[in-house]
């Protein structure tokens, strides 16, 4: 469902609040799934859009799936058991389930470089379900999302990883009786204390990376990295705009709808950082092999 953030403020609050807002969450509309939707339908779905892409993809060369979120349909077992049965994977898949948020996707990349075989990693979240009053700093912000994406070892290796996690910090972007909660100055500060002086110190001991894929935290948030990395020669795409922050999928549609219209030529370096819920960050460096 699409959530228009203009009429919501405008039956809400103001057209000046509106604006105000969007300036600095970015999204004009947030995907919202239905009630009885979950995290494995999402999931299902961006798995069927998948194999219309990849018509000849062969499920017997997956020996790993990965499944990312933060809302499984049950408390036990986790959604790749239920998403495996759903495609009647073969029953000696080795499955694996992360409750990770933003930073999911990146470190499940780095499980699957670690792992024997290739890996499909599949991310849903639907935040959506944990917002139960209107709140500015996370209804105008989160949209639900799920999707799937296949590590081919013999295409892609994992050169360096990095990880940090703030102490004592996982107040302050949680959810509690399915009430979801942000204080946006707190993210705000370890991105800047945090992330920013990272994603600076990979960038100058690496000078072949030229791509760097972060995690659509928020529009201030992006803005803020993009200036502070201005000198450095890079290409930082963005689509938070367009459909808000999905969470762990976030890099994966991302990097889908960059490839829409450019390629990654072989042999390139490309960065991804993932940040938020913990508070923590994670980064890799991909080398493209084919």
């Amino acid at each position: 469902n699409k959530i228009d953030i203009k009429k919501l403020y405008e039956k809400k609050f103001s057209l000046k609040l509106f604006k105000r807002t969007i300036s600095k969450t970015g999204p004009r509309k947030l995907y919202y799934s239905n009630k009885s939707t979950t995290t494995l339908d999402l999931a299902l779905n961006a798995y069927a859009d998948f194999i219309k892409k990849n018509k000849k993809f062969d499920t017997s060369q997956i020996y790993n799936l990965i499944f990312v979120t933060e809302t499984n349909n049950y408390c036990f077992p986790g959604n790749s058991y239920l998403f495996a049965s759903k495609l009647n994977l073969r029953p000696n898949i080795r499955l694996y389930d992360l409750n990770v948020g933003c930073t999911g996707f990146v470190e499940a990349l780095d499980l699957a470089f670690k792992l024997n075989g290739n890996s499909l990693i599949v991310c849903a979240e639907t935040y959506s379900k944990h917002i139960k009053k209107f709140d500015r700093s996370t209804s105008s912000l989160f949209s639900d999302g799920g999707s799937v994406f296949y590590f081919n070892k013999k295409e892609i290796s994992i050169l360096d990883t990095f990880r940090f996690f703030r102490r004592n910090s996982y107040d302050d972007l949680s959810s509690k009786q399915n009430n979801l909660y942000m204080d946006g100055k707190k993210v705000f500060d370890f991105v800047n204390s945090e992330v920013i002086p990272l994603l600076t110190s990979i960038l100058e001991k690496n000078k072949k990376v030229n791509l760097v894929f972060i995690h659509q935290a928020s529009l201030t948030v992006e803005n803020s990295i993009k200036n502070k990395l201005k000198n450095f020669k890079i290409i930082i795409p963005s689509n938070i705009k367009k459909i808000g922050n999905t969470v762990s999928s976030s890099i994966p549609h991302l990097i889908s709808e960059y490839l829409k219209k450019n390629k990654i030529k072989k042999n390139s370096e490309i960065l991804l950082c993932g940040f938020g819920v913990g508070l923590s960050v994670s980064a890799s460096i991909l080398k493209i092999n084919k």
